[in-house]
């Protein structure tokens, strides 16, 4: 199954603790491109969920978001900074004594100073965090690979649908080649006799020369490969490895063989079809733009 690389997913779960959210979220890119938004003091997880991502994704710009929020009350512990008290108090009380300064020193004042107090967090288990988020990580991984799966699904039938178009148009193609070089050869040598004027001609030369035109303007080689080009694009669809890039290539072969069809041909009615597979083979190649 073909992935598109447009897709969405988020977690949540309430685990070890904490609120852990995840969600993530790309668009198509020439590589694999991530960006890691997760809380600040949780920042060492960033290269760990980037190697859990590039374990399932291989190409797309993707934003993965991480909160993590502890709800069993914030375990910050407060205590006092004696040396730091004293050493402001006295100052406090020197300005008073030197400045003449009316006021009482309080504790409002005291508690205004951020200094007055350390704080301090219990040690986590970074390790235990981890596995919580890769936990919730996973889950978001999942649904959001089931979407681009689902994206994928419709891009494959909607280019399913355009290569049998292609390849109808082929077969009426295959259908008017034989008349064309016939058509090419009978004019070069009628034009041939225009310009000679009645003068003699070497029937047999003239013959040979016209033939010679003619097999330029044959495109069964082209139409052949045409065919197993449509063929191997058709093959591709049914799988499910990153083929995106693959599909480019591809492309422009087919259209390497539909441009020389067309350039070959002087038959009206072939330059129509031509033209509508080359818009058709344009369609293709904006929708595999999307594709993994």
């Amino acid at each position: 199954m073909i992935r598109s690389m447009t897709g969405y997913g988020r977690a949540r779960k309430l685990i070890g603790g904490r609120d852990i959210t995840c969600e993530i979220k790309s668009v198509n890119n020439r590589y694999l491109e991530q960006n890691v938004r997760i809380n600040r003091m949780y920042s060492a997880f960033e290269e760990r969920i980037k190697k859990a991502v590039s374990e399932r994704v291989s190409r797309g710009k993707i934003d993965v978001y991480v909160s993590i929020d502890n709800i069993e009350g914030d375990p910050t512990q407060l205590s006092l900074n004696r040396e730091y008290l004293e050493a402001y108090m006295d100052s406090l009380r020197k300005i008073k004594e030197d400045y003449g300064v009316a006021g009482e020193i309080d504790l409002r004042m005291l508690s205004m100073k951020q200094e007055v107090f350390i704080a301090r967090k219990p040690e986590e288990d970074i390790e235990s965090v981890w596995l919580d988020v890769r936990a919730v990580l996973g889950e978001a991984l999942d649904a959001y690979m089931l979407m681009r799966e689902k994206e994928g699904e419709k891009l494959r039938e909607d280019i399913s649908a355009r290569l049998a178009s292609l390849a109808c148009m082929r077969e009426k193609l295959a259908l008017l080649a034989p008349d064309s070089v016939k058509e090419a050869n009978a004019r070069m040598c009628e034009r041939v006799k225009e310009l000679l004027g009645g003068a003699p001609v070497d029937e047999t030369r003239l013959l040979t020369e016209c033939a010679v035109y003619a097999d330029r303007c044959d495109v069964t080689e082209e139409l052949v490969r045409l065919g197993s080009h449509l063929a191997q694009f058709e093959d591709m669809l049914e799988k499910s490895a990153a083929i995106g890039k693959k599909m480019d290539f591809l492309v422009q072969e087919i259209n390497r063989e539909i441009n020389t069809t067309g350039s070959k041909c002087n038959n009206t009615e072939m330059a129509g079809i031509v033209i509508d597979a080359k818009a058709e083979l344009e369609k293709i190649r904006e929708q595999i733009q999307n594709i993994e």
